[in-house]
């Protein structure tokens, strides 16, 4: 059993040489940053989501209760509070740890690289990953990028391991990992349906198999998720996960859709909507979920009425996320001059737009950042392309509709919000595409092996 496990660490040299670049890198930009500096903490690190992260970690700590907040679910809270008792209660401490999660995606892209296609495939798309600005930039907030990906890479690899051994075992675990994945984004949710079809799909021919495994999947998955559903079913008499779904639908699509579509500032929208919830019967003070059926109808409301525009609207922001730079958490953590866009302007204007308005009023530093970041992603898309490709040519088209579908799935579900942290899942399964595209690339001029 343990040289199972210390198995995982057995890697190669150059492995260990880009983990060694890339925590040198990551501990620069952490020194550079100074998330132990009080001023950079609440200016920068304990805004928004990260503060109501940071307060329920605490929760957690002081108290071992959540607050009676039902809108997040425990995972990211539950790791970060584990930090602060360990450490002290200081945000640097979890961000410091997540450098370490990083790097573990690293080893975990590499290992679900080489066991999917070929050592030099692992190992293109751990260098990838490593030098992905955004996937290292988000290890300074205290967000749920980080460990979301890390958990998820988990639960990816042990499920490759599951489909090409088809060991009861690794069914096991990667339903259990999908689990705790969802307790830290609850993005996952949907994310599994998709699993237990592939499955299905992929012992096609063995389908008594394909049945049993997919069943067992699931299973593992919902005794991972349930206990924390019986909570909120126990508290607020709704067997779910959280209550944030209809607060995005409304506050998120519906709010940015309807900015556009109104020209009205995003405030505007979201003051109005206050408004006519109120008169709906909402109260700050209701049942979680009963505020969360409210947003819901609003929101779809609005959705159904405007529907082929509202659709095509959300498209435009996956084609959005795909491609945007995202310089502005890339110079915060940096301490980047720049210049900001509103929400207006970033999300009511089109992309060639947008592009001739970035490179008119952003500093030099960003226009620096933003081209890495547009090459990095040519790269990643050009090479991915040339991946899909030379799946379908070499008749491994299910497994590549598995991993274009899932890239899919995650730029989909992010909807009309084109922010680049909501690229971040969908990253993985493009790197993967890449390597193969890659591999083959640097390979095409070889002569073909005639001796067997």
């Amino acid at each position: 059993m343990t040289s199972k496990k210390t198995a995982f660490f057995v890697l190669p040299k150059k492995i260990w040489g880009l983990l060694l670049f890339a925590f040198i890198v990551r501990i620069l930009i952490f020194i550079l940053f100074q998330p132990w500096n009080e001023l950079v903490v609440q200016k920068q690190i304990l805004q928004f989501d990260a503060l109501g992260y940071h307060n329920l970690a605490l929760c957690i700590k002081n108290n071992f209760t959540f607050c009676g907040d039902a809108f997040r679910t425990p995972g990211y809270p539950f790791f970060v509070s584990i930090i602060y008792a360990i450490f002290g209660s200081q945000p640097f401490t979890a961000i410091f740890v997540q450098i370490f999660l990083n790097l573990l995606s690293i080893i975990l892209l590499y290992k679900t690289g080489t066991e999917l296609f070929s050592e030099k495939a692992g190992f293109i798309a751990a260098v990838l990953f490593s030098i992905d600005l955004h996937h290292t930039i988000f290890i300074y907030y205290i967000l749920t990028e980080t460990i979301y990906t890390t958990v998820f890479l988990a639960a990816l690899l042990f499920y490759v391991k599951a489909i090409k051994t088809s060991n009861f075992k690794f069914f096991i675990l990667t339903g259990l990992i999908y689990g705790i994945s969802t307790l830290i984004r609850p993005i996952s949710q949907y994310y599994i349906a998709g699993i237990f079809l592939f499955t299905l799909l992929w012992y096609f021919k063995e389908w008594k198999n394909g049945i049993k495994f997919s069943v067992m999947l699931m299973t593992a998955y919902f005794v991972a998720v349930a206990p924390w559903c019986l909570r909120n079913y126990s508290e607020y008499g709704h067997f779910a996960l959280s209550n944030i779904k209809g607060y995005n639908l409304l506050f998120w699509n519906a709010s940015y859709y309807e900015s556009k579509r109104l020209k009205q500032p995003i405030d505007s929208v979201n003051a109005n909507f206050k408004t006519e919830l109120q008169k709906m019967g909402w109260r700050a003070d209701s049942n979680p979920f009963d505020k969360e059926k409210y947003d819901g109808e609003v929101a779809n409301k609005i959705i159904k009425a405007h529907f082929s525009d509202y659709l095509k609207t959300h498209l435009t922001g996956t084609v959005k996320i795909h491609l945007s730079v995202g310089t502005q958490s890339l110079t915060e953590v940096l301490h980047i001059p720049a210049k900001k866009f509103s929400e207006e302007e970033k999300y009511n204007n089109g992309v060639l737009a947008l592009v001739k308005k970035f490179f008119a009023e952003k500093t030099i530093y960003e226009i620096l950042l933003g081209l890495f970041v547009a090459v990095f992603l040519a790269v990643v898309y050009f090479f991915a392309g040339i991946g899909i490709w030379r799946m379908v040519k070499e008749k491994q088209t299910l497994l590549m509709l598995f991993l274009l579908g899932s890239a899919g799935y995650f730029a989909l579900i992010s909807g009309i919000i084109s922010y680049a942290r909501y690229r971040l899942p969908s990253m993985p399964f493009y790197i993967l595409l890449a390597s193969v595209g890659i591999v083959w690339w640097l390979n095409r001029k070889k002569p073909l092996d005639t001796s067997h």
